[in-house]
């Protein structure tokens, strides 16, 4: 039996781990993203950074606040998630030894007890970083390996967000000529493969992973961070809730912590037809 990989939309066969080598490298280049960013974030949340539109005249229309609100919580939630991670990864697969408990067995033999030791880490985002490429291994090997490369990717394409970057490269499946991963921009009609130089319609490789990700069940969360990358369309896990409760998606299984989950092949068919939100811009009063 092969094992496919636990990374949500991720059909890749694995090496007998939970995570298969393309989602590793993808974590490796997020990671190594991460560790350059987090000085251009910093600037961020200070207002340092000349991230907004150009000043008309000679002062601001208005006065902001002190500090960038949104790139602060950014900046937390990055922290957050690889601190998180990295605990986890040490607690599971760190080193432990055997200390005294001070009591004797039955047999006058002296007991003991697994003491995990500490982990000396400087709590930085570049040291974790750097600390989460050095194990790759256990990342591989982890349970919720697959949640990992999900939940560190996610947070740190928050970043590129929050620092005014573009997108990272879109994932379009392996080539089908020589089985290497394709990479594009979001807005590249046509890749390029790098290995064998063939090139691919952006929209095909898109349906082609779009379809063989039809029959996977994910929660409200994992789609929504997933797929609107490959739909193209904004489409929020509030969104998908909403139709469940309005009976145009059924709900499936839940997963081992209770949370519903959805076919992805029934939400695709159902963001087609739905036409997606459109945000309305008011106009200031006084405005012609």
């Amino acid at each position: 039996m092969i094992d496919t990989c636990a990374a949500p939309f991720c059909a890749n066969a694995t090496t007998g781990g939970t995570v298969c080598p393309s989602c590793l490298g993808r974590l490796r280049s997020d990671l190594v993203d991460v560790a350059e960013l987090v000085d251009y974030l910093e600037d961020t949340v200070a207002r340092l950074a000349n991230t907004g539109p150009p000043r008309v005249g000679s002062r601001p229309a208005e006065t902001g606040l002190p500090f960038n609100v949104g790139a602060a919580e950014v900046r937390d939630v990055v922290h957050n998630v690889l601190s998180t991670w990295v605990r986890d990864l040490w607690e599971t697969h760190g080193l432990r030894r055997q200390v005294p408990t001070g009591e004797t067995a039955p047999d006058g033999s002296p007991l003991t007890v697994a003491e995990l030791d500490p982990l000396d880490l400087d709590d930085t985002v570049p040291e974790m970083a750097a600390w989460l490429r050095r194990h790759p291994s256990w990342v591989e090997y982890h349970p919720a390996g697959g949640e990992l490369v999900d939940e560190i990717g996610d947070a740190v394409e928050q970043v590129r967000r929050a620092v005014d970057l573009p997108p990272a490269r879109v994932y379009c499946g392996p080539c089908p000529d020589c089985s290497a991963d394709l990479y594009t921009r979001p807005e590249r009609a046509v890749v390029a493969c790098r290995e064998c130089g063939m090139r691919h319609d952006v929209e095909a490789r898109r349906g082609t992973l779009l379809d063989a990700a039809r029959d996977v069940e994910a929660t409200a969360a994992e789609i929504a961070r997933a797929l609107p990358k490959l739909l193209g369309r904004e489409l929020s896990a509030n969104t998908l809730r909403t139709w469940a409760r309005a009976g145009k998606l059924d709900k499936r299984e839940p997963d081992e912590h209770g949370r519903s989950r959805y076919r992805v092949g029934d939400v695709i068919d159902l963001a087609l037809v739905t036409p997606a939100r459109r945000r309305v811009t008011r106009e200031p009063a006084g405005c012609a």
